[in-house]
């Protein structure tokens, strides 16, 4: 460790002794890396502003089962263990969930479809979940029609048909927010899934004592076995939506989904991925084979003083690691000065692209984080720069190097 001190110090000596050149060298680095920097700002900021527009959308998420089928218990809990599930609930048959729903004080009646929500409901993210069998969330559309609101209440009215005649159940639900449209456009209603439950059991002519709702003659609680018509089925990330997506449709379910819309979105993320990585890598390699061949040269220039400091004790390979402590020394300088330029500069451009292309919030977003990454990066390229001429002197004799004139 003291000897890495001694030639450090030696190093940065040497290049501030010949500081001109180093200035220029620094220069030259912080103006090849700088553009590198502006690109990997954009680009981060343009993908990561077009992803957290998409997952802004809980909509996004969504799977849909087009048409009703049968799906047994079993199947939900299998689904459930997948890391890729976000929210996943069953639902009734579409005619089994849809009831008629009036206001206290509104005369007309509307027909919405139940829709079971759970802790966790993306849709219901800022809002009250309903709980048990009194509560419910309606869509902003349904809302108005029936010109209630949050803290009210409304009335839902359940018919089944047993034999030749009708029966109805009515049960009265607080309203607990409204949905706004922009969310859902729908005249649906959000119950608690126990609520649901209870109205397809009744509405199978089994009975609900927690309601009061009484069986058909002949039937009991409830069926013996259960199954389900549809899900409600959320993805955990947009980026599960296209996978999971496809392992349904492997099992037969006919889904419907926003996933053209990720996909497009990832391909623009890995598109602009490789064509940073591209020009990266070449300017990165532009730069160090500049620094390279420069320091090589001066180490050539310096032969007699390399020779010296072999006499007074420092090994071959300790010599040989000079240039490389300098590349290291003149690329931190560069990419420090780069990226403090790209950071100082980024709100000026973000003021300037605002609003460009219908994208919202920063264009560039180049975090300091990155800044040290390039840096790093920059300062590993600067060390590899200087092996060609650490080889060149590790190869050179001690008297060839007095002799050098």
């Amino acid at each position: 460790m003291r000897r890495f001190v001694t030639l450090s110090g030696l190093a940065l000596r040497d290049l501030l002794h010949g500081w001109p050149s180093t200035l220029c060298l620094v220069v030259a680095v912080a103006v090849a890396l700088v553009p590198v920097l502006l690109l990997g700002g954009l680009s981060q900021g343009v993908v990561e502003n077009t992803l957290s527009r998409l997952r802004s959308d809980p909509r996004i998420l969504e799977l849909k089962l087009a048409n009703d089928q049968q799906i047994p218990q079993d199947w939900f809990d299998r689904l459930a263990l997948d890391g890729r599930v976000g929210f996943l609930l069953p639902r009734a048959r579409y005619l089994a969930a849809s009831v008629r729903l009036r206001g206290e004080e509104s005369r007309g009646i509307a027909e919405p479809r139940l829709i079971p929500t759970a802790p966790g409901d993306p849709l219901l993210a800022a809002l009250p979940v309903p709980a048990g069998l009194s509560e419910t969330v309606l869509t902003e559309r349904i809302a108005q029609e029936l010109e209630v609101g949050a803290g009210t209440e409304v009335e839902v009215i359940i018919q089944r048909q047993v034999g030749e005649s009708r029966e109805a159940a009515r049960h009265k639900l607080k309203v607990l927010a409204v949905l706004p449209r922009d969310l859902m456009q729908s005249d649906d209603i959000f119950v608690d899934r126990a609520f649901e439950t209870a109205v397809e059991r009744w509405r199978e002519g089994y009975a609900v004592p927690e309601l009061g709702w009484e069986a058909v003659p002949g039937r009991g609680l409830d069926a013996p076995a259960r199954t389900f018509a549809s899900f409600r089925l959320y993805a955990r990330d947009i980026r599960d939506v296209p996978g999971l997506r496809d392992g349904l449709m492997a099992e037969g379910f006919d889904v419907t989904t926003r996933a053209e819309e990720i996909e497009a979105a990832l391909a623009l993320e890995a598109g602009i991925g490789w064509v940073f990585s591209v020009i990266g890598s070449f300017t990165v390699l532009g730069f160090a084979l500049t620094l390279g061949l420069h320091l090589a040269a001066a180490a050539m220039e310096k032969a007699r003083e390399i020779s010296l400091l072999r006499l007074m004790g420092f090994g071959t390979g300790s010599v040989a690691a000079l240039p490389s402590l300098q590349g290291a020394m003149i690329a931190l300088a560069g990419a420090v000065l780069a990226a403090g330029g790209v950071l100082a500069a980024q709100p000026f451009v973000n003021h300037a692209l605002a609003g460009i292309g219908g994208l919202q919030g920063e264009i560039m977003a180049l975090t300091p984080l990155l800044a040290a990454l390039a840096v790093l990066i920059a300062c590993g390229a600067g060390m590899l720069s200087g092996c060609v001429a650490g080889w060149r002197i590790a190869r050179m004799q001690i008297a060839e190097g007095l002799r050098h004139d």
